[in-house]
């Protein structure tokens, strides 16, 4: 099965040299859930975007970029998000793929006035999919973000929310699935984004942050999410088109 992975932003050069890219953590992390997966790299902060028939299903990834500017490239990629939605192509987002999406389909994505969101932190499941293979209540992942999807579009449904974040994963159907959080990421990693950014948000909330890190994470919990919501779109899309063949 291949999925294309959308990349929207670049992790600094010291940081990578021992945790890797946007491609490669969430390369790595659901391969380690299905081996049976294929990952192609597309650009999309270059202007390179995947035809729609090119992949069984796209991932749109983290960025430091902000989903509510209007560089060309956020443009261009809003407009291949509303292509892909047009035929029901399967997608997911995370943190700013999460954003963008939302924004491409008719939401807004603003800079949160509650500030950082940081470390990790708990959320409640408030609707079950039926991809969810091990329903819980609530969750705990990591997190690191300013902005946040303020106004959801419409026909997407609030899957997961906390005060903090009250759209935190949506879902449409059964073929658009977004998350704020990083299930791709570890907690070494996010401890680093911490504190690089320590003189930023301040000392006592990158401490804060830091404790909420001790604590355990869904991560790999969300990535068997992650396979099962794209194993279950793509054998609908294959049903849908043996059907219309029949």
């Amino acid at each position: 099965m291949k999925i294309g992975i959308i990349t929207c932003g670049h992790v600094d050069p010291p940081l990578a040299e021992h945790h890797g890219q946007y491609f490669d953590m969430i390369e790595a992390s659901l391969f380690e859930v299905n081996n049976q997966f294929e990952f192609v790299d597309y650009d999309a902060t270059k202007g390179v975007l995947p035809n729609l028939d090119e992949c069984h299903g796209f991932i749109i990834t983290g960025s430091v970029h902000n989903a509510y500017d209007d560089d060309p490239w956020i443009v261009g990629l809003m407009e291949w998000i509303r292509r892909c939605e047009a035929v029901r192509r399967p997608l997911v987002g995370i943190c700013f793929g999460h954003q963008v999406i939302a924004r491409a389909l008719g939401g807004t994505v603003m800079k949160s006035e509650k500030g950082w969101g940081l470390g990790s932190y708990e959320v409640n499941v408030t609707a079950q999919k039926k991809w969810m293979n091990l329903s819980m209540d609530s969750v705990r992942m990591l997190v690191v973000h300013q902005d946040q999807v303020v106004i959801v579009p419409k026909g997407i449904k609030v899957i997961a929310s906390n005060e903090f974040c009250p759209n935190f994963m949506l879902a449409k159907d059964n073929h658009v699935l977004t998350v704020q959080g990083h299930p791709e990421f570890s907690s070494e990693f996010v401890a680093k984004l911490v504190d690089k950014r320590r003189e930023l948000i301040g000392n006592d909330h990158a401490e804060d942050a830091f404790r909420q890190l001790d604590k355990a994470q869904d991560s790999v919990l969300i990535l068997h999410w992650i396979d099962s919501f794209l194993t279950m779109a793509e054998q609908a899309q294959r049903t849908q088109k043996l059907h219309k063949v029949l």
